[in-house]
């Protein structure tokens, strides 16, 4: 076998390895501290120390790289999201109505670009509301709030990197 193939399948195989360490590595985490710490913990505890260490390196590199994804990402989606509000609204029924509405610039097919507003709306459970929309009901009831989720999730973006 040509060792160039061998060698892009195994960068190939590579990338792929580390994306999913990236996608699960919460679940890995969960995996090691209720299974895999407590385990050398009690059959060889010599390399406790040694082990929670390279996790610990580990776990920066992994949140590193996945800052940097969700970064970039949300850049590129912010050249099209112009804004996004979510308003959750309590109805007289005692139901809850989601109402997210973006502006969004939508390419036409004559290759301009225009602003459009986009509403999905749908009847959500008690239990999907945010915790704090929750909490201002049961203490004011106050039947609405609204969340900018553009500024939100772009003053979330500047924490990770400050």
């Amino acid at each position: 076998m040509d060792p160039l193939l061998i060698g892009a399948i195994g960068a190939v195989l590579g990338l792929l390895s580390a994306v999913a360490v990236v996608m699960f590595w919460k679940q890995i985490l969960n995996w090691a501290e209720e299974s895999l710490f407590p385990w050398i913990k009690t059959n060889i505890p010599s390399i406790e120390s040694a082990v929670r260490e390279a996790f610990s390196v580990l776990d920066d590199k992994v949140v590193t790289a996945r800052n940097i994804i969700i970064g970039k990402g949300w850049k590129k989606l912010r050249e099209y999201l112009l804004k996004q509000v979510i308003t959750f609204q309590r109805q007289s029924s005692g139901e809850w109505v989601r109402q997210a509405t973006s502006w969004v610039i939508k390419n036409l097919e004559s290759g301009d670009k225009v602003p459009a507003r986009v509403t999905v709306e749908e009847e959500i459970d008690w239990d999907v509301l945010p915790p704090d929309v929750r909490a201002e009901w049961l203490k004011r009831q106050k039947n609405e709030a609204q969340i900018n989720l553009t500024e939100y999730r772009d003053r979330e973006i500047m924490e990770m990197y400050a």
